[in-house]
């Protein structure tokens, strides 16, 4: 690469150093802060920078203008921007692939088309907001477009010369269950979403894939393809419905379940003759030992005694991804297994079940910040609702564990919790009756107590008010360019996701007011978009929330850049002109009073700073 690709590469490279500033515990306050806003002010450049860029090489372009050498150099780019798991800009790879993919339509080279239908739907696949359990799946469609129309080049497989292009098409073929909406999700969210109900299109590609991998004439046509690696691909994914069966047992399942961690289990002990070491994959033996299980070859205790020493052996200094995996996951299923057991029996394992779940704590709450955010995020989305340990101390650790895997948001979420307080404490001053029977709380002098439960409940709500956006760092992450289409949508989920993880740890009340915290205060606009309407009870708060989150995000000038920021008097201004339409009079209006108005902007400079050093020296 060269030039303007070169250079955004070169920025991405650069950016990834300036969002976490380098700040240590010897530096003094004020160093601290001029660090955060050094680098704040580089990403801005870097921004505007990149903007730029992908303006001039990839927004402004077209097919039909696009010169051979424009195409190798975007090609180039899309390739080391995107890496599968550890990608610098899936997004921008997923842009640059669909207009590498019109540029060979028109220049009509087939080679080319084929494989930039697979990276087009391999892209947007990373940048998609999946959750199964919610059957949401935002891109569903179109990543089973870009696959299908992939795998459709099987009927010219022959013709076709290039054993790379035929590569794409194998891929294509078995990736086809990326795109079935019973699969991995639906075209619209819809409670109750089991896996097991895109079985039946899921085996269908299943068998149609391996019929092609195992036939002796496609293998003879190209026998440098990887032919037993993608046999072991699918059988590996094949495994995730091996869950399914944890709580309802299905023969047909279980029998597949089997076959399919066999062939792992060979594949990789063979893989490890072939290198001359032996490889203990710890997860592979789990998969083998609960499907012969399933089958009624293993005995329950066999597993258990497995899955017991797994727990147990688990270096609790290991970040390895099998390792939080063991350390995170392998509890709960051991939990679940173990509750299969006669009551006498469960009573004997207690004591192991116990080790294993206290270990499970302290690995959670001693991983290194920032660098495991999203595995650990995506581990606890999955064991905290069936997790042991449902006390509060053991909610809040959780909670905060995730806002300080993200430094940006756990200032925002700090600042907002604060402000949120304060516009409470006000309102109570000035109008007292617009916050009783908030959270069913009943204010008046014969429950004095109840205004310090209501205050600490709106700290709460303005602390968490942001939790949906780290499940989404893939996309909120990106502070070296504006946001694509895609990631906006994505975005507009992080109250729904942040609701639903609240809800999960017992908070209900506080959910709600995630959820809304976006919405316009008359309906017109805002997100998620849907029927739910505002319970009465939390509605105050989602207006003091949805106002304060405006008022900080705007006026922050230490980790946005001074040029990004607006100053206090223009953001106020903005607020009371979005009164009745974006924003609730009865806050805005508070604005009113000259003396109040003069108090939170010194609020806000004196607690910032402070909200800044914690947050940042916390985090190191």
């Amino acid at each position: 690469m060269q030039g303007p690709y070169q250079a955004y590469f070169d920025n991405l490279t650069a950016a990834l150093t300036l969002v976490k500033p380098p700040i240590t515990l010897d530096m003094s306050g004020s160093e601290s802060i001029a660090t955060i806003r050094r680098c704040a002010e580089e990403l801005f450049r870097i921004h505007q920078d990149n903007d730029r860029i992908l303006k001039e090489i990839l927004f402004s372009r077209s097919a039909e203008t696009l010169t051979g050498d424009e195409a190798r150099q975007l090609s180039q780019l899309a390739d080391a921007l995107f890496n599968y798991n550890r990608s610098l800009d899936v997004g921008v790879a997923y842009h640059i692939h669909r207009l590498l993919y019109a540029y060979a339509q028109h220049h009509q080279d087939l080679d080319l088309t084929i494989r930039e239908l697979y990276y087009q739907g391999i892209t947007l696949m990373y940048l998609n907001v999946r959750d199964s359990k919610k059957g949401l799946d935002l891109f569903v469609e179109d990543i089973g477009r870009y696959f299908q129309a992939g795998a459709s080049y099987l009927d010219r497989y022959e013709e076709i010369e290039n054993p790379e292009t035929r590569g794409y098409i194998i891929r294509c073929l078995g990736n086809q269950k990326y795109g079935f909406t019973s699969y991995r999700g639906s075209r619209s969210p819809r409670p109750g979403y089991r896996m097991r109900d895109g079985w039946a299109d899921y085996m269908d590609c299943f068998d149609k894939t391996m019929a092609v991998l195992r036939d002796p004439r496609y293998r003879e046509m190209d026998p440098d393809l990887p032919w037993d690696s993608f046999v072991y691909a699918m059988h590996y994914d094949r495994t995730q419905f091996l869950s399914e069966l944890q709580h309802d047992h299905d023969p047909v399942i279980a029998k597949a379940m089997l076959e399919s961690a066999e062939y792992v289990y060979r594949h990789q002990r063979e893989s490890a003759k072939v290198k001359e070491r032996f490889v203990s994959d710890r997860t592979t033996w789990y998969t083998y030992l609960a499907a012969r299980y399933h089958m009624g070859l293993t005995p329950l205790e066999e597993l258990l005694e497995a899955l017991y020493d797994m727990c147990r052996s688990a270096d609790i200094h290991d970040y390895s991804g099998e390792n939080i995996w063991v350390i995170l996951h392998a509890p709960e299923y051991l939990l679940t297994y173990a509750h299969r057991l006669p009551p006498e029996d469960l009573l004997r394992w207690e004591p192991r079940l116990q080790q294993t779940v206290d270990k499970q704590t302290e690995y959670l709450f001693q991983l290194p910040r920032n660098e495991y955010s999203l595995q650990v995020f995506r581990s606890l989305q999955d064991i905290i609702s069936e997790s042991a340990e449902n006390n509060d101390q053991f909610k809040r650790r959780i909670l905060d564990y995730i806002l300080t895997c993200h430094a940006p948001t756990f200032v925002h979420s700090k600042m907002i919790a604060l402000l949120t307080q304060r516009f409470c404490q006000q309102l109570l001053t000035v109008r007292p009756g617009l916050l009783d029977g908030a959270f069913g709380l009943e204010l008046s002098p014969a429950h004095p107590e109840n205004t310090k439960v209501l205050l600490e409940k709106a700290y709460l709500c303005g602390l968490y008010h942001d939790l949906g956006k780290c499940m989404l760092l893939n996309s909120v992450g990106m502070y070296s360019r504006s946001l694509l289409d895609e990631e906006f949508l994505s975005i507009q989920y992080h109250p729904v996701f942040g609701c639903d993880l609240l809800e999960e740890l017992g908070l209900p009340n506080i959910s709600n007011v995630s959820y809304f915290h976006h919405r316009s205060y008359d309906g017109s606009g805002g997100y998620p978009h849907g029927e739910r309407s505002c319970p009465a009870s939390i509605r105050p708060l989602v207006d003091v929330i949805t106002v304060v989150d405006s008022l900080d995000a705007g006026t922050d000038n230490i980790g946005r850049s001074y040029a990004a920021a607006k100053t206090y008097d223009q953001l106020v201004e903005e607020l009371l002109r979005g009164s009745g339409t974006r924003y609730a009079p009865e806050i805005v209006e508070l604005f009113r009073d000259d003396g109040f108005r003069r108090e939170i902007r010194d609020f806000i400079q004196n607690n910032r700073i402070a909200v800044y050093l914690d947050v940042y020296h916390k985090t190191q």
